[in-house]
């Protein structure tokens, strides 16, 4: 009995720890320029909406501008942080996420995946 127990447990830690590492790999970005809508983009990316906030006041950027003229590799903001499932910074900027239905394989392992953050002149 003790054994199924630990043997269960292990598997829900392995599993747990799997689909964490996995979700943490699939996403890096990194910045193509140093532009103000590049810095805005990766503002989004950190999912954080402190941070987001922090780096609009620093570029007086207002949030209808961002939501509305801003392109992340020439997708709108809604788009970008809706593929990428930037869900907290999408509530910062009082935007719905595009829905769509994905399924993944947690016990597929994915290498690191580099993706390049441009933003709109």
């Amino acid at each position: 009995m003790k054994r199924t127990t630990l043997l269960s447990s292990a598997g829900a830690v392995i599993l747990g720890a799997l689909s964490m590492n996995v979700s943490a790999d699939e996403q890096r970005f990194v910045a193509a320029d140093n532009s103000v809508g590049t810095q805005l983009c990766m503002a989004i990316t950190k999912d954080s909406p402190l941070k987001l906030k922090k780096a609009m006041d620093y570029h007086r950027a207002r949030t209808h501008l961002v939501v509305n003229d801003l392109q992340c590799n020439d997708l709108t903001v809604r788009q970008f942080a809706s593929l990428y499932g930037f869900e907290r910074s999408m509530k910062r900027l009082n935007i719905t996420p595009l829905t769509e239905t994905s399924i993944r394989d947690l016990a597929k392992v994915h290498g690191d995946k580099l993706n390049v953050v441009v933003g709109s002149k």
